[in-house]
């Protein structure tokens, strides 16, 4: 997540506007029947919104705490609940004492495996998709993790996304258009797609792109053979 995603609304925050959008509050509680399609036009705009505008990855640190005897970690930032891809891990401290801490090296051999003595761990490794420390802790010790962050998760109500939620909106609001045969669903596509094509420019302003010469006459949102939407954005 970038360092405006903490300014960005909830998914929770989104879900409510969306129903406000479509006129689904005056319902009450039978809006709730709308909520798994709605959850799938949000998420899918978070998932399409990604891989389109390519935000940079976020470096992040996260700390792990060990136990005695203990050798098997989930790899989990618990501050920010989320997963850590091993893959994305550049470095792992552990605190030895105070401030003093050490790099921890990554590899574990079979011989290591083998040897029984407990101390401060010096190396790490992934097994069954844990962390795996040896040797293995004599005591607890505090590891720092610093790694870069995934696509952040977006389903619980309290997760924010990692691109500009306003364009999420957007999106889910004329995917939900149309699936609804709103009259309105070519003017929402229309809408979404001038926000996302000002959005790319301004995040790649300083780049060159070699740009058709010819513009569509006017954005629309287009129904695929297996149901799908697509929304075409030069």
């Amino acid at each position: 997540m970038s360092g405006l995603s903490p300014r960005y609304r909830t998914f929770g925050e989104l879900m409510t506007e969306l129903k406000a959008r479509l006129g689904f509050v005056a319902q009450g509680p039978s809006s709730n029947n709308n909520r798994a399609v709605l959850t799938s036009f949000l998420q899918e705009g978070h998932d399409y919104l990604y891989g389109k505008l390519k935000p940079t990855p976020a470096r992040k640190k996260a700390t792990l705490t060990l136990q005695q005897g203990s050798y098997l970690y989930d790899w989990h930032n618990d501050a920010d609940d989320e997963d850590i891809d091993p893959r994305g891990v550049y470095a792992v401290w552990i605190i030895v004492s105070g401030d003093q801490r050490e790099k921890m090296e990554q590899g574990i051999t079979e011989y290591d495996r083998s040897l029984t003595s407990r101390s401060h761990p010096t190396r790490y490794d992934t097994l069954n998709g844990q962390m795996e420390v040896w040797p293995v802790p004599d005591t607890p010790y505090d590891v720092i993790v610093e790694y870069t962050a995934s696509q952040p998760r977006f389903s619980a109500d309290s997760d924010r996304p990692g691109v500009p939620d306003r364009l999420i909106l957007l999106y889910a609001i004329a995917q939900a258009k149309s699936h609804y045969r709103h009259p309105d669903a070519q003017a929402a596509g229309a809408i979404f797609t001038q926000m996302l094509r000002q959005e790319v420019s301004d995040s790649h302003e300083n780049r060159r792109y070699l740009v058709g010469t010819q513009e569509p006459q006017s954005a629309t949102v287009i129904r695929g053979g297996d149901g799908s939407f697509t929304f075409p954005v030069n």
